[in-house]
């Protein structure tokens, strides 16, 4: 250690060797860096020292943190001169690595990138305590904004209420909460549904199904609006016995429908649970399609190459994240008022999983 080295405060140190590995390129972009405890040692100094240098360089925009995974070196075309170039995107999901998140981040990053804002991600496992903790921390930084996928919206308003005390402008991704006006980018899942179950219909369907998988969200409420309006527009009533609505789903009964004869297709709210019927029902000895044609709703990277290939309603999740960050940069830059609600288009993709009803 050089005398230089020993006239610093140690956390600059660890700020100096970070930025010079980016400098050599030891460190590339969205590499991940060493842990707080590996960066101890290799330093020998505390961790504490190693996570104030961090939270420097997060701050400054050089790297950013993903809760649970550690840290990345930044975009360097991406790193603002300041803090309030800074945006937040709290994802509260349930897998980070889901192709469908990454999507979303690419597409926030895609507009982020071009107007010198940086982007921190911070992810928690579904847990609402966690989300509201991370966001009510978040406000007390310097930020530009917040951009939210919430996994309780209803139980947001809460949080939302601090946020807007504080003056700092947001935008919900996908899902918001009922009678509590904010800013909003989703999809039309209305009309994805509508369109999806048509397409049932126009293939000689009447007996059709619907499976919830998160039932408390707008999202999905929307898609069974979209599902009934369908269904009633073509005459067709609804059963209750065809509908699942619950978290768990009952697919010894839902086999029973379809071998009786009493469902012949069913639209999921989402290719989770699309992807999940389609396992089940095939170990209870279920043809897809020949016993029941099935639609799910989103697109998922994996649908396509499911045990059956799955028809499914797309959304452009990449689109979706780059509409966000484009409303919320109108919101700061004043050139958006009121509160707006952006719906994004979808596609009806067809694939294996249906097929023409034959009586």
């Amino acid at each position: 250690m050089s005398k230089k080295d020993l006239a610093l405060p140690k956390y600059q140190m660890v700020k100096d060797y970070v930025l010079s590995q980016i400098e050599n390129q030891e460190f590339t972009e969205e590499d991940r860096i060493p842990s707080e405890s590996e960066f101890s040692k290799l330093l020998d100094v505390s961790t504490i020292t190693v996570r104030k240098a961090l939270s420097e360089l997060v701050n400054e925009g050089v790297i950013y943190r993903i809760r649970g995974k550690g840290s990345f070196v930044a975009s360097q075309a991406a790193i603002p001169e300041k803090t309030s170039n800074l945006v937040a995107f709290v994802i509260s999901g349930v897998e980070l690595y889901d192709i469908s998140y990454m999507q979303i981040m690419r597409g926030i990053q895609s507009f982020l990138s071009k107007h010198g804002c940086k982007l921190i991600i911070e992810f928690v496992e579904n847990d609402f305590e966690q989300e509201r903790e991370l966001v009510l921390g978040l406000i007390e930084t310097e930020l530009r904004g917040l951009l939210i996928y919430s996994s309780d919206p209803e139980a947001a308003k809460g949080y939302l209420g601090e946020i807007r005390k504080k003056a700092i402008p947001f935008v919900m991704l996908d899902r918001s909460p009922s009678g509590y006006p904010v800013n909003v980018v989703t999809c039309n899942n209305h009309d994805g549904a509508y369109e999806a179950v048509e397409y049932l219909i126009q293939q000689g369907h009447r007996r059709i199904g619907f499976a919830a998988y998160d039932y408390h969200l707008s999202p999905e409420i929307d898609r069974y609006n979209g599902y009934c309006n369908a269904m009633l527009n073509a005459s067709i009533p609804i059963s209750e016995s065809l509908l699942f609505l619950e978290k768990e789903m009952n697919h010894s009964a839902l086999a029973q429908l379809i071998q009786s004869g009493e469902m012949t297709a069913l639209f999921c709210a989402n290719d989770k649970r699309a992807l999940e019927v389609i396992e089940r029902l095939t170990a209870l000895d279920i043809r897809i399609p020949e016993q029941v044609s099935l639609i799910g709703f989103d697109d998922f990277e994996n649908s396509k190459f499911a045990r059956v290939a799955l028809s499914t309603v797309k959304q452009y999740f990449d689109v979706l994240g780059y509409e966000s960050a484009k409303l919320l940069f109108e919101i700061t830059e004043g050139s958006s008022y009121g509160n707006k609600k952006v719906m994004l288009p979808t596609s009806l993709v067809i694939r294996d999983t249906t097929k023409p009803f034959q009586g």
